[in-house]
């Protein structure tokens, strides 16, 4: 625990800053493969806005040999015929990359698939190796509140047909404060790798998701067991420096592949943008490979970097000191307020 002394608007306001827990319970240092946490996995989607296809981005991934990413059964299963896909997911398990496979509920969504059913999901899962795989997590169609019942429904079926190692579930809430409740009565029933939280469920803004990740976090080491939490959809280096202070372990997304990381700032620009930012990563000189294959490498390399960093701040309580550099002043004094109100 850290006291700091803030002011804001000219009045002096002493907080107790905790960061990812109000106990002491250990913090698992890997998580799913044996990866170190905090992790990020990069994204394959085909409904990114992308030039490049699917295949593209997993060739890419695979070939450069990042210790882990994400796809989608969805996509696999609608390019289940490209011999290149299905060489680079051989290649990938030879390498001993973890892949974790998401439900595919996500491409549904934007591309308002409507043949996309949990049938040919377990069929994709079946018809390949996977690492660990996220559960159908069809019920957050309903335009509705979901039961918890249905929530673990819907985990059982999966877990029956594939196995409880090998799955982990997606956790929906039309409200934000019901997700401590739900994510602790699923830790308690089923001990999943990870519990999956979609990133723009959990709040309206990144201090309000903190707000909620960090009372997730306390919730879940109320148990006596750690239990590691997986945000989708987080793929901006800053926001992960929040969450992950706050207690979450784990991210997913395609920023990766859709913007430029500047290293000194950790913040995203537009791709066509990477001439300014080239010579921060290795992959600048080598004219054997396009504009955007160096663009992404060059990401992927910082990607690499930044979860060292943020490990490192985490294991020497150094995590204010990276805020302090990283964030405006006016907003880490209200994310030192928001912090010390979940606790």
């Amino acid at each position: 625990m850290k006291s700091n002394e803030i002011t804001i608007k000219g009045i002096n306001i002493k907080v107790n800053i905790v960061f990812g827990s109000c106990d002491t319970l250990p913090r698992k240092t890997t998580t799913i493969g044996g990866i170190p946490s905090p992790v990020f996995y990069p994204s394959v989607s085909s409904v990114s806005k992308n030039v490049w296809s699917v295949v593209d981005h997993i060739e890419l991934l695979v070939t450069s040999n990042h210790p882990q990413f994400l796809v989608s059964c969805f996509d696999v299963y609608k390019y289940k015929s490209d011999k290149k896909l299905k060489n680079a997911l051989v290649k990938a398990k030879n390498q001993y990359q973890v892949i974790l496979w998401d439900s595919g509920i996500y491409e549904v969504v934007w591309s308002k698939s409507k043949r996309w059913c949990k049938k040919r999901y377990m069929k994709t899962l079946k018809e390949n190796h996977f690492n660990h795989a996220l559960s159908f997590d069809d019920y957050c169609l309903k335009k509705q509140n979901t039961p918890i019942d249905h929530i673990f429904s819907s985990l059982n079926s999966t877990v029956n047909q594939v196995g409880k190692k090998a799955i982990s579930p997606i956790v929906h809430c039309p409200d934000p404060n019901h997700y401590a409740d739900i994510c602790q009565q699923i830790s308690l029933k089923y001990k999943p790798k990870i519990i999956a939280i979609p990133e723009r469920e959990l709040g309206q803004g990144v201090l309000e998701i903190t707000g909620n990740i960090s009372k997730i976090r306390n919730v879940l080491n109320s148990t006596g067991e750690y239990q590691p939490i997986h945000v989708l959809g987080t793929g901006n280096p800053i926001s992960m420096m929040l969450y992950a202070f706050a207690g979450a372990d784990s991210f997913d997304g395609l920023d990766w592949c859709q913007t430029v990381v500047d290293y000194e700032t950790g913040t995203l620009h537009h791709p066509l943008q990477f001439d300014f930012y080239k010579y921060q990563s290795v992959w600048s000189g080598d004219s054997d490979m396009s504009f955007l294959a160096r663009c992404y490498l060059h990401n992927l390399e910082f990607y690499k970097f930044w979860m060292e960093r943020l490990k490192l701040a985490i294991e020497n309580n150094e995590e204010e000191r990276m805020m302090e550099k990283y964030l405006p002043s006016i907003f880490f004094n209200q994310y030192c307020i928001a912090l010390s109100d979940t606790t």
